[in-house]
Order: structure tokens, then sequence, then C-alpha cells
């Protein structure tokens, strides 16, 4: 017997945390504040809590998703020949912690769960949805590397360790930014020489993290830091005005396969 996805299986002897698969159970029984395992002299209990549970979202998803694959076959939706409607596999609990640790950020429930129920990536808007590790590469490259002159190690960034949210700095994405404030940020911006130019450009991804890849160095982008946490915005490749969805991560992905199922019902 195996069980997968439990990120806190203690050892009785220094309590310390085993790997999230483990094999040779004899026995699982269920009490009311945990589930006693036996079978293997090192385990005894596995916190209830940390057992899997798929949300309403992550569920709703996987089946929109499979109707949207079985009415366009022939992967008419933009981006869909490149996710084919697939989701890679999911990612444990613990690595996403992991991830947040490093980067100083804190992910919406919803993309978490996205993670660790639905797929580290996968079937998505336009191209689809970046995987922890492609956030990590692609996403910092294209918005934060590529105009930026500042870099860790040169144009090779240490990508394990660059924060997406700067401390004591507050978001220039908020409810208050408007074109004409975003127009004089960017003047400002163009008058500035390293290091001044790159401490301004980085404030502009302060707290953001792109998990939607649309193409051309463009992408939605969660907001992980301010009034506007857990909101995705649309940016640009060359610093284009950032587009407020008026969404949260959830409520994107499933309006865009709601629309999918509909567009090719039609058809």
């Amino acid at each position: 017997m195996e069980i997968l996805g439990l990120d806190k299986i203690r050892k009785i002897e220094d309590n310390t945390e085993l790997e999230p698969a483990v094999t040779g159970l004899e026995m699982i029984r269920s009490d009311e504040d945990f589930i006693n395992i036996t079978g293997l002299d090192c385990i005894r209990h596995v916190v209830e809590s940390d057992l899997p549970k798929m949300s309403p979202f992550a569920v709703e998803v996987i089946q929109l998703v499979n109707r949207a694959k079985e009415l366009d076959t022939e992967y008419r939706q933009y981006g869909a020949d490149i996710h084919r409607y697939e989701f890679n596999p999911v990612v444990p609990l613990s690595q996403v912690r992991d991830f947040e640790r490093r980067h100083n950020i804190h992910l919406p429930q919803g993309y978490v769960d996205f993670l660790t129920q639905v797929g580290n990536g996968g079937a998505g808007p336009d191209h689809g949805i970046y995987s922890l590790e492609q956030a990590e590469r692609e996403g910092y490259y294209d918005h934060k590397n590529t105009v930026c002159h500042y870099t860790e190690t040169g144009l090779q960034p240490d990508y394990a360790t660059l924060p997406y949210v700067l401390e004591n700095k507050q978001p220039l994405v908020n409810p208050y930014l408007t074109p004409q404030k975003w127009d004089e940020w960017y003047t400002a911006l163009h008058g500035q020489s390293p290091p001044a130019y790159d401490e301004m450009y980085k404030q502009a991804y302060n707290g953001l993290l792109q998990v939607i890849d649309s193409g051309g160095c463009s992408g939605y982008m969660l907001v992980c830091h301010g009034e506007m946490s857990g909101e995705m915005v649309l940016f640009r490749q060359g610093l284009e005005y950032p587009q407020p969805t008026g969404q949260t991560f959830e409520e994107l992905v499933l309006s865009h396969f709601k629309g999918v199922i509909l567009k090719y019902s039609r058809k």
C-alpha cells in the first residue's frame, strides 16, 4: 500500500519528518483526532489535517479541463497546442512552503491548491500555468532580469534566493495606480542610472509572481503582497501599464475554461 501527498509523517524517536511516500503499511485506523498506522516500527500516526483534501476549486477545474479537452480535440484554442489540456504531476505542500520561504512570499490559497491538488503547472489560459520551477526561471528572467541592469551574478541570478517581496517597500501595483501615475513612474525610471534605475525597476514587480504565460514575454501575474493580494494583473513586454483583471487566480482560470467550453460547444 502507498500513501502520497502526506507532509508531516513523524518518527517516534526524534519527531523528524519522513518523505511523503510511505510503503509497506499493514493497517490504517482512523480515530477522531488522528490516523493510526501500523506495520512500520518507526511510524505511529499522521495528523489528520495533513491528509490531502480536494478543494471545490480543484475539483471544478479538473472537470472543466476534461470537458474542454473533449470539445477542443484539435487544440484550436490559443495555447492549447502547448499545454494540450494536461497537468503536470502535483507537488507536496512542503515544496510550496519551501518556495515561499526562499522567495519571501505568501502564495494565495487558490494557487497553492492548484499546485498540490491539480498540477504543478499545465493547462490554463493562453500558453498555460507555470510550474514553480518555471516561475523561478522564465517568469523572473522575462520580467525582472531582461531589462534590469542589476543581477546577483551577471545574467545568471540565483533564482533560489531572489525575493519576490521587497522588505519595507509598498507595491507599485495597488488599487490607486492609474495609467497616468504609471507613466509618471516610467518617465522617472528612464531618468535614472544604475543602481537607482535597478531599484526602481524592481519595485514594479514587488510582490508579483508570474503564474500564466501569454507568450511574447507577457503574462498574468499573481499579486502576493499589499492591498490587491490575491488578484491577477496582466503584464506585457516593454513595461506597459499593468492591466488589473479584477479576478482571483481561481476566478480567472475557471472563467477561462468555461469560456472554452461554451465556445466549442457551439461549433
